[in-house]
């Protein structure tokens, strides 16, 4: 017993633990960054942003089919079976054993055993208790995991469906603007073969069918880079080829998510929740290897009948026994130390991870309200420039008319009002899809 109590002299204090609150991240009470306005939507429901019926379709269809998703769910259910395994260890095992056993010496003897054998490992330190907490910690992490996974895959299914919608905008504005160019290189076709536009009637052809080439070739990437959108929207869905997606409507604005403070960010973000829960994992887990170096107790007993034919096994009286086991590590070259130290630097290394997630999401948080600000002052001159361009369109239209400006001066203006245009549609796309980086940002999900 002394020998086996002697043991215990091996357990070593956790690796850094009087560390960690020197390495806590600081949790701010409030932003730096600021929305512009401060949102009234009182959900927590990034599909409540939008609130389009054909986006949560698409959502709920994507939540459904996507293959890594379904992975995530069958390894959140093989966790949970693996820590009911662990949880089974900490009740007695009752098996039922029939052994048949035949031996030639100078006669042949048969021999028949049927046993009931109980045995039971008595948790004195704690430690098969340790790998349930850890069991179901690890677990838990898993659930919050896969409901990551889950916001994650609606908020990348909602940004894709936004920049497909504004996409087709653009798409549709790049079409328009072709079909003026056209009409302006129709006219300045027909005044040249009319011998109206003098001698350079046909450099002004020439420039009006560059402006309209280069619009087709601009043209042609917009509608390859939009079928490439499909595509990729599809295969979040396991689907080979092409989604059917009729007409995405988007309206011309979406909600703010509500401004959550850090304290309630961190509540609501389940990877910093799962990031937590690993924690507690690996501490649990280190306090099992720390208790590998305890003396273990056991207990089994065992019910048997022994008889030489099988018929005869259940008459007769039966034979039982009791045994307790001791078991106490005395030499094993520093295997079980090593294990206990490894396992202490893996939880403290899961309390870094930890503070590294919370460090990324405050980060993100922060980085998105910024990013909200400046498309916010982008997209208001960006309205003013294209008020401008296409009142300078109007002058330069009506100066061609009387003569006053060459056709470059007016393909010029007409080039202007479409960038600003299309820098608009593309400024608001971005901040539409920041909104969605935003409310995934603090917690909001599906």
């Amino acid at each position: 017993m002394v020998l086996a109590l002697s043991a215990c002299s091996g357990l070593t204090s956790h690796p850094d633990r009087v560390n960690r609150h020197a390495q806590t991240v600081a949790l701010p009470t409030s932003w730096q960054e600021t929305l512009p306005q401060n949102p009234v939507l009182l959900s927590d429901q990034l599909l409540d942003l939008i609130d389009n019926p054909q986006l949560t379709r698409l959502v709920q269809q994507t939540l459904a089919a996507n293959y890594d998703l379904r992975q995530t769910a069958l390894r959140l259910r093989e966790q949970q079976l693996l820590a009911r395994q662990t949880d089974a260890a900490r009740k007695p095992e009752l098996n039922l054993n029939l052994n048949s056993q035949r031996v030639k010496d100078s006669i042949i003897t048969n021999t028949q055993t049927l046993s009931l054998d109980l045995s039971w490992e008595v948790d004195v330190w704690g430690r098969l208790a340790d790998q349930s907490r850890a069991a179901e910690a690890t677990t838990q992490a898993r659930v919050l995991d896969y409901q990551a996974a889950r916001n994650s895959l609606a908020a990348r299914t909602i940004q894709r469906w936004i920049d497909i919608s504004l996409r087709e905008q653009v798409i549709r504005a790049e079409q328009q603007w072709l079909q003026s160019l056209q009409s302006t290189e129709e006219v300045i076709t027909e005044r040249y073969r009319s011998g109206l536009s003098g001698s350079n009637g046909l450099a002004d052809l020439e420039a009006a069918r560059t402006a309209t080439a280069r619009i087709r070739a601009s043209l042609a990437a917009r509608e390859q880079v939009q079928r490439n959108a499909y595509r990729q929207l599809a295969a979040l869905q396991g689907i080979a080829g092409q989604i059917d997606l009729p007409n995405p409507q988007l309206r011309p604005d979406i909600e703010n998510p509500p401004l959550r403070l850090p304290a309630e960010m961190i509540a609501h973000r389940p990877d910093l929740q799962s990031a937590y829960q690993q924690i507690l994992a690996a501490d649990a887990q280190a306090a099992v290897a720390q208790k590998q170096l305890l003396p273990s107790f056991s207990l089994s007993a065992s019910l048997s009948q022994t008889r030489p034919d099988l018929n005869d096994l259940l008459s007769g009286s039966n034979a039982w026994s009791l045994l307790g086991r001791l078991t106490a590590p005395l030499f094993n070259a520093g295997r079980l130390k090593a294990g206990a130290e490894i396992a202490g630097l893996q939880a403290e290394r899961s309390y870094l991870a930890y503070q590294q997630t919370l460090l990324n999401a405050l980060n993100e948080v922060e980085a998105s309200l910024g990013q909200e600000a400046a498309l916010a002052q982008q997209q208001l001159h960006l309205k003013a420039a294209l008020q401008h361009s296409e009142a300078s369109l109007a002058h330069y239209q009506a100066r061609y008319r009387d003569g006053l400006n060459t056709i470059l001066d007016l393909l010029n203006a007409k080039q202007s009002a479409f960038d600003a245009r299309i820098q608009l549609l593309q400024t608001q796309q971005a901040r539409l899809t920041n909104r969605i980086t935003l409310g995934l940002a603090l917690g909001m999900g599906v």
